[in-house]
């Protein structure tokens, strides 16, 4: 979209004059009205090696102009200044700036005037890295990343682009576009699309676009965790929480927040299951010391516990084993709006169905909802890689090499004509549901199925309409053993990852 704004010393002083008695007869002369061609809406270039040629035309031509070129960020808060560029009508600039949405800036003044006016273009500066599959694996014991787009595969882009792997086994990875790092150029903070990942050994905040290492384990905590083992990592409203021995790190995603780094510690006696529910709210967590559902919050400098409140059953000391947890997206755009969660009592060993609210605000009320029994002679119960369907009450498991679907409306189980070949064993199942607003084109639902076979991994990516599994569309393949898969994609609105918890 185009902006012009025009400002003229002639037509203030015109309304100033106006103010005061006037006898005179003048001959006034209509404000000029600059105007540009030959200029394009958008343009996109890589962030170094491109160079942006642009020649306008500024109307009326008889005139003479003072010009320069701006570029700010698309994303810029109302404080953040522009850059000049250029100070020539003609831009002629060897690009060189991170990767990330901007608006070009042409701004031309008349020199008899004083008129002043600009016009604003998108600038899109990216690549090749910028939509496709993140494919999170382990490898002997390391683990890193291999990205997919539709005309390539990148293998392994930590070690590509920092000379090494990450250490340990792959644990999670999680998307944001507001890590804020503090740039020594312009000494001023900068958002980052950045990607953090976790190993069980190690963590590393990645650039989005490069696979660049802009913080490693020991530049992400104020005060370094007494045992390097990385347990877990899951999101909270603006934060991203880090599970490293006995506590749970938080860092708060935010500008104004001066440490860049996991700073706040959270205290309490908790053991957390390593299943759980997490997206762009309190994430649902469960303490298996005292089986009772919790959360954290950078507002608290302890685990926080729900109120009993109304609800079918307390979520404080349930004695009982949480089995799998899985979110499911009821409203539009309002993805894990609602959990499943299936327990185990320990006194009875029943096995029961609650119905959560999976985007809780505060910890004032009781977020189950439901409680149902389920059947304990459903094969689902004892599988050991699971996957709730985002858009009904489905849950996909896989024995004996072949898959099936356990809908909890009617606990039935039924097959659903997908295997795999001899000998690849399963590894990693999980409902990935792409649905941006306003790219109704682009939406997917997928069944992603990874299986593991002499070293390599294929990743299947099944659709799901209405629930029934279809043979897979892509199989992506490599080395290792995958632990999660991502698809991740920048538009011109900005940026959306299909799993958000």
């Amino acid at each position: 979209m185009r902006h012009i704004a025009i400002f003229s010393a002639l037509a203030m002083a015109c309304l100033l004059g106006s103010c005061f008695s006037d006898n005179g007869n003048y001959d006034y002369q209509p404000p000029i009205n600059i105007r540009v061609t030959g200029v394009n809406e958008a343009y996109t270039v890589n962030p170094t090696g491109d160079k942006l040629q642009i020649a306008p035309k500024i109307y009326p031509e008889n005139r003479q102009y003072d010009c320069f070129w701006m570029v700010i960020p698309a994303a810029a808060s109302w404080n953040e200044q522009a850059d000049t560029i250029s100070r020539q009508r003609d831009l002629d600039y060897n690009v060189n700036l991170n990767v990330g949405n901007y608006k070009l800036r042409l701004c031309a003044k008349d020199r008899a005037t004083g008129v002043f006016a600009y016009e604003q273009y998108d600038l899109y500066v990216t690549t090749d890295m910028d939509t496709g599959w993140w494919v999170l694996k382990s490898e002997s014991d390391s683990a890193d990343i291999d990205f997919f787009s539709e005309t390539k595969a990148k293998p392994n882009i930590v070690r590509a682009a920092n000379g090494h792997h990450l250490q340990g086994a792959a644990q999670n990875l999680y998307f944001t576009i507001n890590y804020w790092n503090f740039n020594t150029a312009t000494l001023r903070d900068t958002r980052v699309n950045a990607v953090f990942v976790a190993s069980n050994k190690d963590l590393a905040v990645l650039d989005y676009f490069t696979g660049k290492i802009i913080r490693g384990y020991e530049e992400l905590f104020v005060e370094e965790p007494a045992h390097r083992e990385v347990r877990d990592m899951f999101a909270g409203p603006s934060d991203v929480h880090v599970y490293v021995g006995d506590f749970v790190y938080t860092l708060f995603n935010s500008k104004y927040d001066i440490y860049k780094q996991f700073v706040l510690k959270t205290l309490g006696d908790y053991n957390l299951s390593p299943i759980h529910h997490s997206g762009r709210a309190l994430p649902l967590l469960f303490n298996t010391k005292n089986s009772s559902l919790c959360s954290v919050s950078r507002t608290s400098p302890a685990i926080n516990y729900f109120v009993d409140g109304n609800g079918p059953l307390s979520p404080k000391n349930m004695n009982m084993d949480l089995v799998f947890m899985g979110g499911r997206t009821t409203a539009a755009y309002n993805e894990g709006d609602e959990a499943l969660a299936i327990v185990k009592r320990k006194d009875t060993g029943k096995y029961l169905l609650l119905t959560l609210n999976g985007k809780p605000n505060g910890m004032d009320l009781n977020p189950i909802r439901k409680s149902e029994e389920l059947d304990g002679s459903l094969n689902m119960l004892q599988a050991t890689h699971r996957a709730l369907n985002q858009n009904n009450r489905i849950i996909y498991f896989a024995k004996d090499n072949r898959l099936y679907a356990c809908n909890l409306d009617n606990n039935t189980e039924t097959a659903q004509g997908i295997s795999w070949n001899t000998g690849e064993q399963v590894t990693y199942m999980e409902f990935l549901k792409y649905a941006p607003y306003g790219l109704d084109s682009t939406w997917f639902d997928y069944l992603a199925i990874a299986t593991a076979q002499n070293g390599h991994y294929k990743l299947y990516l099944h659709p799901v309409p209405a629930g029934n599994v279809k043979p897979a569309v892509k199989v992506l393949e490599g080395k290792g053993e995958v632990k999660r898969a991502c698809f991740m994609s920048q538009t011109k609105n900005g940026f959306y990852t299909s799993t958000l918890f």
